[in-house]
């Protein structure tokens, strides 16, 4: 990386290990956490047997450290983990799919049912094979994966059900052209599992009083009195796996409370 995309670098002190780690802060990273629904960005460094992740803000400051353990150490291979036959079923464009994580030392992969057309798309640390069921335009094709595929390089998730709902929404979004506020639906999906909901009072109480027409008529009244009343829930219990279009238009609405300030979504 030439010194000239470098911002600055930033120490961070590992609170597994110890060790001080030198990360270096791109343009890139700025425009990523722009970008992200929480405005945040995290950069990953892979060490002994576990990965430290910093978050950095638009402005370039540091928001909090996440270390979790490797699945399996880097010198034995990628962690393959495959998902149960029925994790995808009733999907009608996708027959399967493997994701590649070098960051993360994994590979996610689906059983793969009969394929008429595939196709594989490769980034900095991740790579996407997707296998569908019937013909689609390639530039459409090409246009999900490419949103998918920036989303699964900022994502930091080893949950196999955040990557079963994110390609069950996939599999209904082929049949549109591709949006950019997908994206963020999709980064909440795929991150599920390590992203925390907290309602903020009283925010939380004076919404559900006096229940703002345009939320509870665009969205599930019951879905957000259930997340607004909890304490506390991850986002993947909160979404479950229910149907493909449900789940798209229930984390369209937290990510509306949370631009509405009646929630906080935390990366825990």
């Amino acid at each position: 990386m030439s010194r000239a995309q470098v911002i600055r670098t930033v120490k961070v002190r590992c609170p597994r290990c110890g060790a001080e780690i030198p990360l270096e802060l791109t343009p890139n990273i700025i425009e990523e956490a722009k970008a992200n629904p929480l405005g945040l960005a995290g950069v990953a460094y892979p060490h002994l047997d576990h990965v430290l992740i910093a978050y950095f803000d638009r402005n370039g400051e540091e928001r909090g450290v996440r270390v979790f353990l490797t699945l399996q150490a880097p010198e034995k291979g990628l962690y393959e983990i495959l998902l149960a036959k029925d994790d995808l079923k009733g999907l009608r464009n996708i027959s399967g799919f493997r994701v590649e994580s070098r960051k993360l030392n994994i590979r996610i992969s689906s059983f793969t049912t009969a394929t008429t057309a595939a196709l594989k798309i490769s980034g900095r640390d991740t790579i996407v094979e997707v296998d569908f069921q019937r013909d689609f335009s390639y530039q459409i094709l090409r246009g999900w994966l490419e949103i998918l595929l920036d989303v699964l390089e900022n994502s930091y998730s080893s949950a196999p059900l955040d990557y079963v709902n994110t390609f069950r929404i996939l599999d209904i979004m082929l049949e549109e052209k591709p949006f950019a506020y997908a994206k963020q639906v999709f980064w909440l999906v795929a991150n599920g599992s390590t992203i925390t909901i907290r309602p903020r009072l009283p925010e939380a109480l004076l919404f559900k009083k006096y229940r703002p027409t345009l939320v509870y008529e665009k969205y599930s009244g019951a879905f957000i009195s259930k997340v607004i009343e909890k304490n506390e829930m991850k986002v993947s219990e909160a979404l479950g796996q229910d149907n493909p279009q449900v789940l798209f238009v229930n984390a369209e609405a937290l990510l509306s409370l949370y631009r509405r300030g009646v929630l906080d979504l935390v990366i825990e």
